[in-house]
């Protein structure tokens, strides 16, 4: 006659929590050469199909693209005076409570854009300025 283990999970919480580092621990083991995955699952008190389903989780995050880069938000400084651009690159300035906004690039370009601004053109304006 052959005994088996018997866990008995007590108490309001049914489920067992396995952080990443166990997960990814335990399929280490199961999936080792020569190794069978089923032995392995029922040593820990798991189903074998929950083995196979974070290898692929891990699989998949290792295979997935890293995810788009945070947006950077660039320091503002707001001045009592415009900022000293030579005049002949200096637009006239707007009437004020227009909605304008105006966009000082490093290479000393200076943009006014209004509330009505197409943000694709604007962006192909900003991306051609960057480049120069």
């Amino acid at each position: 006659m052959t005994y088996q283990r018997v866990e008995v999970i007590t108490g309001s919480e049914k489920r067992r929590f396995y952080s990443a580092a166990d997960k990814a621990g335990l399929v280490a083991e199961a999936f080792r050469p020569g190794v069978v995955a089923s032995e392995v699952a029922r040593r820990h008190g798991l189903n074998v199909s929950l083995l196979y389903r974070w290898r692929r989780q891990i699989e998949e995050e290792r295979a997935s693209p890293s995810p788009e880069p945070a947006v950077n938000f660039v320091p503002v400084r707001i001045a009592d005076a415009p900022p000293s651009i030579p005049d002949d690159k200096m637009a006239p300035l707007p009437p004020a409570g227009t909605g304008i906004i105006e966009i000082v690039l490093p290479s000393g370009h200076c943009l006014r854009v209004d509330r009505h601004v197409d943000a694709g053109a604007l962006r192909r304006v900003l991306a051609v300025l960057e480049r120069r």
